[in-house]
């Protein structure tokens, strides 16, 4: 992964092969990354796209091959008590080939197919996340 800095962030690159997501969270703890929002396009492939299950309080998730054109890639990273940055990412991808198919959701796992351009605006106030009752969720608390 390649890595430069901007005004209120990073701008990274992720290359082909490498795990998106703990990528990611390796970044941010390396470099001091503790609350920011990112958006990304580019291409993946063997992810892992579901939705939660309020009525079950669970999340569904089934695997796709890929590869997919990242349409839209939307997410943040925040903290929970005791743990590495937590990575939180929500997808929209298109199939690569004629059909342009699209499924869409929470990302679970990913591994860049061909590149993964990623801006990462770092925010100053905590993004703590804390267990939500209602939901069974760990949802951000801005109020603590």
């Amino acid at each position: 992964m390649q890595a430069v800095q901007i005004h209120n962030g990073f701008f990274l690159v992720f290359a082909r092969g490498e795990d998106f997501i703990p990528t990611l969270s390796r970044f941010c703890e390396e470099n001091g990354v503790h609350w920011a929002q990112f958006q990304a396009i580019g291409a993946i492939e063997n992810v892992q796209i579901g939705y939660y299950d309020l009525e079950v309080r669970e999340y569904v998730f089934r695997a796709e091959g890929g590869p997919f054109e990242v349409a839209s890639m939307d997410g943040n990273i925040s903290e929970m008590e005791g743990e590495k940055p937590v990575v939180h990412a929500h997808a929209v991808l298109s199939r690569c080939d004629e059909s342009l198919e699209t499924i869409g959701g929470h990302l679970r796992s990913a591994t860049v197919a061909l590149a993964l351009e990623l801006c990462l605006w770092e925010v100053t106030q905590p993004l703590t996340r804390l267990p939500d009752d209602e939901t069974g969720l760990n949802l951000i608390n801005v109020a603590v």
